[in-house]
């Protein structure tokens, strides 16, 4: 019963590939059909099948009804026809009569009977319907003298003489364009598969614990906003709207994506049941994992359930989470750290509409990042913000691409690596999973955003 049901699931999960990528279905099918349409309507030639009937008598001489050895006879001579029809000599005089080329002739012509009837047809194919239908009158009269003449019979008789044909038998054009379109739907259902099984990257939970050998502590579905806000937006208000999009669980708290996040919170604490874990780093293999997003909402979701929480944002290479929050970022961490200032109230923000929510934004990007992070005043910051706050949030750049997240690693209580659904690729995330076991990272679990909604493995009840 278990292998029935894990058949299921893998062809629904095969149907769903195809629907998430049908666009490359209708770009083959627009493709293949157009290319038919246009080489059968311009490019090949139509063909024209003239037919002439003739009737295969009895000899005047012989009287009485027909026997079975007539019959027998007679189709036999039908066979005698058509090899002669076939033959050369037929050839080389409708070549001298009409011009027909004699291999195309033989390739053109043919016979063929009537079931149980002394009736056959001769037919002959060709781009000119009037050459069609004269080839084929020239060989009624040519079959009835080489009767006389070869086999000495005087019972072929023309019933119907052929007239010029006014449709061509081929090409077909709705036969040709359906094949296409049949045969352009299986290159895209070929296509669609092969890029799925060429493309190295996570697409469900399953995918990260085998490869990474790690617990997915949380599954975010692709929301409106998961994406950073378009970096080449001329207008400033613009620019802030589309980072403030990113903050779901505050904009929408019944989305499917909020309720994501409640669920990763939820995993969070028992995950600190046995061991009290204040000071939580995230970081992602790559940029655009969704790592910033994902902390400034389980920011939001553990504040809403009364926790004072502190997001710092420690990625002093890209600073993001000052714009995903709407706040200002003229003085933050790096204007503690690289001064001798003293005092973290002045630096500490607010997020309006949040309570329980503090914020510390990067501050200005210095030029040593990772000297900067590495230093002995930064671990003593954190660990004076312990006694303040329920937890803390460190949000660090990419740990495949830069070494400031594994800095920090010693001194916070747990990391969370986030990586994104059809997105993260593999071997980053073996490799930035490996950094950070090399120096003994206590790695809470894994994150996987950005999933498709309509995926099989997917299934948050949406109540909005």
């Amino acid at each position: 019963m278990e292998n029935k049901d894990f058949i299921e699931v893998d062809i629904r999960e095969l149907i769903l590939i195809l629907l998430r990528k049908w666009y490359i279905l209708l770009i083959c099918l627009v493709i293949a059909t157009g290319v038919s349409y246009a080489v059968t309507a311009f490019y090949l030639k139509p063909v024209y099948r003239a037919e002439t009937t003739l009737f295969l008598g009895k000899e005047k001489d012989k009287i009485g009804a027909l026997s079975l050895l007539d019959l027998q006879v007679n189709s036999q001579l039908v066979i005698d026809y058509r090899e002669i029809l076939k033959s050369r000599l037929v050839a080389e005089n409708i070549n001298s009569k009409l011009g027909v080329d004699i291999k195309t002739f033989q390739n053109n012509v043919d016979v063929t009977t009537v079931k149980d009837s002394r009736i056959f047809k001769i037919s002959y194919d060709d781009y000119d319907p009037k050459l069609a239908a004269r080839v084929v009158n020239e060989l009624g009269t040519i079959i009835m003298q080489l009767a006389s003449d070869i086999i000495e019979v005087k019972n072929v008789k023309v019933i119907d003489t052929a007239k010029e044909p006014k449709d061509p038998i081929k090409p077909n054009k709705k036969m040709n364009v359906g094949l296409a379109g049949f045969l352009g739907l299986l290159l895209g259902v070929s296509l669609i598969y092969l890029l799925e099984f060429i493309d190295h990257t996570f697409k469900k939970p399953e995918d990260v614990e085998r490869h990474l050998g790690l617990n997915v502590i949380g599954t975010v579905p692709a929301f409106e906003g998961g994406k950073r806000g378009n970096k080449k937006a001329k207008d400033e208000k613009q620019l802030e709207e589309e980072y403030l999009k990113n903050l779901i669980t505050a904009n929408n708290p019944k989305a499917a994506a909020s309720e994501a996040f409640r669920e990763l919170r939820t995993n969070l604490q028992f995950k600190s049941v046995d061991k009290d874990m204040k000071v939580i780093l995230l970081t992602s293999p790559s940029l655009g994992d969704g790592k910033t997003v994902t902390t400034v909402n389980l920011a939001i979701t553990l504040a809403q359930s009364g926790k004072k929480v502190l997001v710092i944002d420690a990625d002093l290479r890209k600073p993001k989470v000052h714009s995903y929050f709407g706040i200002k970022n003229n003085e933050g961490l790096t204007n503690i750290l690289a001064t001798d200032k003293e005092s973290k109230k002045s630096v500490i923000q607010r997020k309006e509409g949040i309570d329980n929510l503090f914020i510390i934004s990067s501050g200005p990007i210095p030029p040593n990042p990772s000297e900067i992070l590495s230093s002995e005043r930064m671990k003593q910051f954190i660990e004076s913000l312990k006694s303040e706050y329920d937890i803390i949030f460190i949000d660090t750049p990419p740990v495949g691409q830069v070494t400031d997240a594994a800095i920090l690693t010693g001194i916070v209580d747990g990391s969370i690596v986030v990586v994104a659904s059809g997105q993260t690729r593999i071997e980053m995330s073996k490799r930035a999973i490996k950094a950070l076991v090399g120096i003994n990272a206590k790695i809470v679990g894994i994150v996987l955003t950005k999933i498709d909604s309509r995926s099989a493995y997917y299934n948050y009840y949406r109540y909005e």
